[in-house]
């Protein structure tokens, strides 16, 4: 008999936190398919139960990567998942994209748009270095689960970087980034900010325009292993996340 944990879950079937789900199961150039149990994309992890904690645990998870700038995780920190789960905070972002206050104190000559936004993660090379160095030196067998605040933006560019190494096309990238926002609407803060808030506003929204944005930036220079490697991310270290990815 399969426990739960040990099943191949779209998305894990946790109380406290309603965006977490694999990046396994995808077809990938030349044949198989990426793996499951090995990454997770998620949301917040602060208000997970402790249920939801042994579960993820049982899961395999042995390292988090926390996306958020230290604002954030200072004011939501992470529930820890066990003393053998490494967590690094390694921020792509200096703002809180959700916070409307404090992007137009910040960028008040800007157009908040998801391009300004996934640009600048898109420049922040040697933070996204360090996640793939953090990843190719993680135990092989284990789940590296990465988040951010809502497991969205900068959690979905990460996400398309992976997939793209492992050899996921443009539109499983794309498909996976937009379903972010129907299991948003499982959370009822974010039904409460939704109605809140201009539904037009862009920046509410997981469109598919926003990944094919950031998909074609990273073609544009070169594709994701010249995108990566100008990051400072090593081939040993390509080769070894593509492994936790496919092997």
């Amino acid at each position: 008999m399969a426990y739960p944990y040990e099943l191949d879950w779209v998305r894990l079937p946790l109380e406290g936190a309603h965006n977490v789900r694999e990046l396994g199961g995808y077809p990938v150039a030349g044949g198989g398919r990426t793996r499951y149990h090995r990454f997770l994309r998620s949301d917040g992890l602060s208000g997970l139960t402790p249920a939801d904690v042994e579960f993820l645990h049982a899961y395999g998870v042995r390292l988090v990567l926390d996306l958020r700038d230290p604002d954030e995780v200072e004011m939501n920190p992470d529930v820890s998942l066990g003393d053998d789960v490494a967590m690094a905070n390694v921020p792509l972002l200096d703002v809180d994209i959700s916070d409307k206050e404090a992007l137009e104190r910040r960028f008040a000559a800007e157009t908040p748009t998801y391009e300004f936004f996934y640009d600048m993660v898109l420049s922040k090379k040697p933070q996204l270095a360090r996640c793939f160095r953090l990843i190719a030196e993680a135990p092989k067998d284990c789940c590296v689960l990465f988040h951010c605040a809502v497991g969205k933006d900068r959690t979905g560019i990460l996400a398309m970087l992976l997939m793209a190494l492992a050899g996921c096309d443009k539109w499983d990238c794309v498909a996976n980034y937009v379903q972010t926002r129907a299991n948003l609407m499982r959370h009822d803060w974010y039904v409460a900010y939704w109605e809140r808030n201009d539904p037009r506003d862009p920046l509410n929204d997981s469109p598919a325009h926003a990944m094919e944005f950031t998909w074609d930036q990273v073609e544009a220079a070169g594709g994701v292993e010249a995108f990566l490697r100008d990051c400072g991310v090593t081939d040993d270290e390509l080769a070894a996340v593509r492994d936790h990815l496919l092997a």
